[in-house]
């Protein structure tokens, strides 16, 4: 009798060992199913110089996505370009690495694996110098890392040629980097005639023209005046004192004073934003755009002027979120016909903007369309 007591006894033990298990998912077959689906969170973009390291708030990041998350691993760099340790990663050399997490989610009895966002990551000693106006124009490597050491003036240059340019396979995809501070001073284009046409006729106006998942980051510019105002062809022009047209690129830390001019989408640090972030970047002076076109690929519409950047164009798909402005400030005069704002004329995808600033009067703003802020927001 006593045996089989004990057998009922260790019978009864496992039956609730098992419900247990089914019910509270309690046993080292949790997590058994694995998914990406991962909503209602902003990515994030960092930028770190080699040996620097930065801590993740992993829930404060996914407190919108209705995950219950028992623990967290960030996944180590494939490409060796960051090391982890727990909520931190170092930056390890030059490059450019995603950033995933893997969430542990018991109640669902699923792995989460998403991304974090992007790390830009440099070491100076793998950059080119670059430290007179005849170097900064001759950048020819336009998938070259290149660091500012030494301010420089190009008042002697009467018409910059913008580095990269339409089409995209011409686009600056580098890296272009100013930790200590140095300035470009009287960048000057007077005419859209004296810059690189691209195949379908547009034209980018700017330090850069034409960039694609590049890294530009604390480039300071005095007394720009771009003028590309008097494009009369079948497309459009562009123009930002850093670049005219970006996609999927990371702008971080630059400053600008002066004034810009083009026809279609134009910005005082970017013309035309696709995809990409422009992070904790200043504007002072005056940003004009003409949009009365008879015959261009913007007739929808989606053009402007803005402080920071004329257009911002941000589709984020899976409810994945990036921000595509985050902490610049703007101030000047802005005009436009159709859409005008104090930091961006024209956002497609929603208002995916965090903490910008325009400091100047709204009276400054004039367009058919104005707001302090935004010009005009249309969602996805």
């Amino acid at each position: 009798m006593k045996k089989r007591s004990i057998s009922k006894c260790l019978i009864l033990f496992v039956i609730f060992i098992a419900l247990s298990t089914s019910l509270f998912g309690c046993s080292g077959n949790k997590y058994t199913s694995i998914s990406n689906d991962v909503k209602n969170y902003y990515t994030q973009r960092i930028a770190l110089k080699s040996n620097d390291s930065y801590t993740f708030d992993i829930h404060e990041i996914f407190k919108d996505s209705g995950l219950e998350i028992e623990k967290y691993n960030i996944e180590p760099s494939k490409d060796k370009n960051y090391t982890v340790s727990g909520d931190t990663i170092t930056a390890v050399g030059t490059g450019v690495s995603s950033i995933s997490v893997t969430l542990y989610c018991p109640y669902e009895n699923t792995r989460y694996v998403c991304s974090l966002g992007t790390l830009y990551s440099y070491d100076e000693k793998d950059f080119t110098p670059i430290s007179t106006a005849n170097e900064l124009q001759s950048i020819t490597d336009l998938n070259g890392k290149y660091i500012l050491t030494a301010d420089i003036d190009l008042s002697s240059i009467k018409n910059w040629e913008p580095i990269g340019n339409l089409p995209s396979e011409n686009a600056f995809t580098g890296m272009f980097i100013n930790p200590h501070g140095y300035k470009i001073k009287n960048l000057t284009i007077t005419s859209s005639k004296e810059i690189f046409h691209g195949p379908y006729g547009g034209c980018c106006g700017g330090l850069f023209g034409s960039v694609t998942g590049a890294f530009l980051y604390g480039i300071h510019l005095e007394n720009v005046q771009i003028d590309v105002s008097d494009f009369d062809g079948v497309s459009y022009s562009e123009a930002g004192a850093i670049a005219g047209l970006t996609s999927g690129t990371y702008i971080k830390d630059c400053t600008v004073t002066g004034d810009i001019k083009a026809v279609g989408r134009t910005g005082g640090i970017v013309g035309s934003v696709n995809w990409g972030c422009i992070e904790n970047c200043t504007f002072s002076g005056s940003v004009t755009t003409n949009e009365e076109l008879s015959a261009h690929a913007l007739s929808d519409g989606a053009t402007g002027a803005g402080g920071i950047a004329g257009y911002i164009g941000i589709p984020c798909p899976f409810e994945t979120y990036q921000y595509g402005l985050i902490g610049c400030t703007a101030e000047g005069k802005i005009t436009a016909v159709k859409n005008a704002g104090g930091i961006a004329g024209y956002i497609w995808g929603g208002d995916y903007v965090k903490n910008c600033i325009f400091t100047g009067d709204e009276t400054d703003i004039t367009a058919a369309s104005t707001d302090k802020l935004f010009g005009k927001i249309q969602e996805k």
